[in-house]
């Protein structure tokens, strides 16, 4: 596991690929089990002051009463914050989504324009990054025998200009790509199909992963 500092280590570029596919409907069966997320980074102070504890304690952000506006302020305009476990408390165990663009504290260069999600567990007091993904959290499912929520993340490829929805599972102690459930190359979404499924969405995982789309 990697501590999250420093934050310019987590990130990295997309990535491209190719994949024999079918034409399916424009919604899968398999991601109605998906409660729908859309984030859309609005208002001025959070409502809990955990968020703010909690966004304090990763260093990335500075609050309103900092003489610096240089980095991104400590707000819903550039940070969400949530559950994904089904036990414990939020302190320990969130998701992190960082608005595209924005200037964290303490890097050297804004992000990239795409949105950052990070997950991060408490161990021995410590915050640990347990997942790291460039893209769109679009899709929480509830999962009882992992403790913890499925996680579906859109993963764009601006080389190859393909979205993929990929799902992700908790193994007790980070998550991990479980399959890719739709892929759009830009003619509309389809799903991988036949004998091949799992070589292939290895292989596409593992593109993922060599240019830090999933980190």
């Amino acid at each position: 596991m990697n501590y999250f500092f420093p934050i310019l280590l987590l990130f990295g570029v997309l990535t491209a690929c190719t994949a024999e596919v079918e034409d399916k409907p424009e919604k899968e069966e398999s991601e109605e089990y998906f409660e729908g997320i859309a984030t859309t980074f609005e208002g001025k102070k959070f409502e809990n002051t955990i968020f703010n504890d909690l966004l304090e304690e990763l260093g990335v952000c500075e609050f309103e009463s900092s003489d610096s506006t240089y980095y991104a302020t400590c707000s819903p305009e550039n940070f969400k914050i949530s559950k994904f476990k089904n036990e414990g408390g939020l302190k320990d165990a969130f998701i992190l989504e960082m608005k595209a663009g924005i200037f964290p504290k303490n890097a050297e260069v804004p992000l990239p324009p795409v949105r950052h999600v990070i997950i991060f567990e408490r161990e021995g007091g410590k915050l640990v990054r347990v997942g790291g993904f460039r893209g769109n959290l679009i899709g929480k499912r509830p999962n009882a025998k992992s403790g913890a929520d499925d996680l579906l993340l859109a993963l764009y490829d601006t080389d190859d200009e393909t979205l993929f929805h990929c799902v992700f599972k908790w193994n007790g102690g980070k998550y991990e790509f479980h399959s890719i459930e739709r892929l759009d190359y830009g003619e509309g979404f389809r799903t991988i199909k036949g004998e091949d499924k799992l070589e292939t969405t290895q292989q596409i995982f593992q593109q993922l992963r060599d240019k830090s789309l999933i980190f």
